[in-house]
């Protein structure tokens, strides 16, 4: 996915229901952000969910999605192969539909990234030189018979 269309597709998220930031980071490298917090404040928020997602996994389990519900607002966190998007908004009501809207986010850009990974490891193996047909003259006859020009008249099969 181009860094313009993950922009695109990003931005167009904040216009879905209450949203009013999203996230999106692999590991600790942030993809996108356009949250409206200090770096600081968003890295001091990425280290708790982290520490929520280990507890999580300490127990033997492995949470795809997890929302909360804080004062202010509620935060939504979609979790899929290294990837986090966190999603802050305001109507928990609408968890269910940014919930969806986030997994087909993350389900286009693997299906991207997966296409470009196959792009790129694509190899051209060479096959034997083409030979080149010599050009017919204009005028010559073609092999092929004639078939009549008029649409409404019958086609006759060729043998």
């Amino acid at each position: 996915m181009s860094p313009e269309s993950l922009i695109a597709t990003l931005g167009s998220m904040r216009q879905a229901g209450s949203v009013f930031g999203v996230l999106f980071s692999k590991d600790t490298e942030e993809i996108f952000s356009d949250l409206a917090y200090s770096p600081e404040r968003v890295e001091a928020m990425v280290s708790v969910l982290d520490d929520i997602v280990a507890y999580f996994n300490q127990e033997g389990r492995s949470p795809e999605i997890l929302s909360f519900c804080y004062d202010g607002g509620n935060l939504l966190l979609v979790l899929s192969k290294g990837h986090r998007l966190v999603v802050l908004h305001h109507h928990a009501d609408e968890v269910d539909f940014i919930a969806k809207a986030a997994g087909a986010f993350l389900k286009d850009y693997f299906t991207g990234q997966s296409v470009q990974e196959w792009a790129g490891k694509k190899e051209v193996i060479p096959g034997p030189p083409k030979e080149k047909k010599p050009k017919e003259k204009e005028g010559s006859k073609s092999p092929l018979p004639q078939r009549p020009v008029d649409p409404t008249a019958p086609i006759t099969p060729v043998r």
